[in-house]
């Protein structure tokens, strides 16, 4: 709670974007700016936005790199009523983010600009980090929802077996997830590395 009301303040009052890539600003801006929202049919609902924001915020921003240095970034008292030598264990030395969002309410899209956000600040940092990433591993908890994130990537599977790019959310949805001038190189990425 306390993370979020921190990007919501920093997000109301400009200074979020302003910390962050050019990249990032133009997606930021793009998901998330009115004007764009509104030539839009379609976008990303409160909870989505929050959850790609407090991610954003934590990675980019506060470049957290431990559960602990996240609680302690946001609020000293969280991390005083915490077991420390328990959040020292090696699993707890890298990021580790997690959206609590129930079955249906769009996770699938918040993975997608999350992908969509590591992969193009990856390509274009002037000098390759650690930050970002360009290589992903999706794991799904089952064949139904690893069948419907083949189809939000790669497309609906015909009857011959073959998937119709044009039918993924990437594709269907292009308007809502990627400025113009990243589409080619997004999608260039997505048909050839999934």
């Amino acid at each position: 709670k306390e993370l979020s009301a921190l990007v919501i303040s920093e997000w109301e009052n400009g200074s979020f974007i302003s910390k962050t890539t050019p990249v990032t600003q133009d997606l930021l801006r793009f998901w998330f700016s009115d004007p764009f929202c509104e030539a839009r049919t379609v976008n990303f609902h409160e909870g989505q936005r929050q959850a790609i924001l407090n991610t954003i915020y934590t990675h980019e921003i506060l470049k957290a790199e431990s559960v602990f240095d996240m609680y302690s970034s946001v609020s000293n008292d969280i991390t005083a009523e915490m077991d420390l030598s328990y959040l020292k264990k090696d699993k707890f030395s890298h990021p580790k983010y997690c959206m609590k969002m129930a079955t249906g309410t769009g996770k699938t899209w918040v993975l997608n600009a999350l992908l969509i956000w590591q992969y193009l600040n990856a390509r274009h940092e002037e000098s390759p980090s650690s930050l970002y990433s360009k290589r992903f591993l999706i794991v799904a908890p089952g064949l139904i929802v690893y069948e419907r994130l083949l189809d939000a990537y790669l497309g609906k599977e015909g009857q011959d077996g073959t998937r119709n790019f044009a039918t993924s959310d990437f594709k269907k949805f292009e308007d809502l997830f990627i400025p113009s001038a990243y589409k080619e190189t997004l999608f260039g990425f997505i048909q050839s590395n999934v």
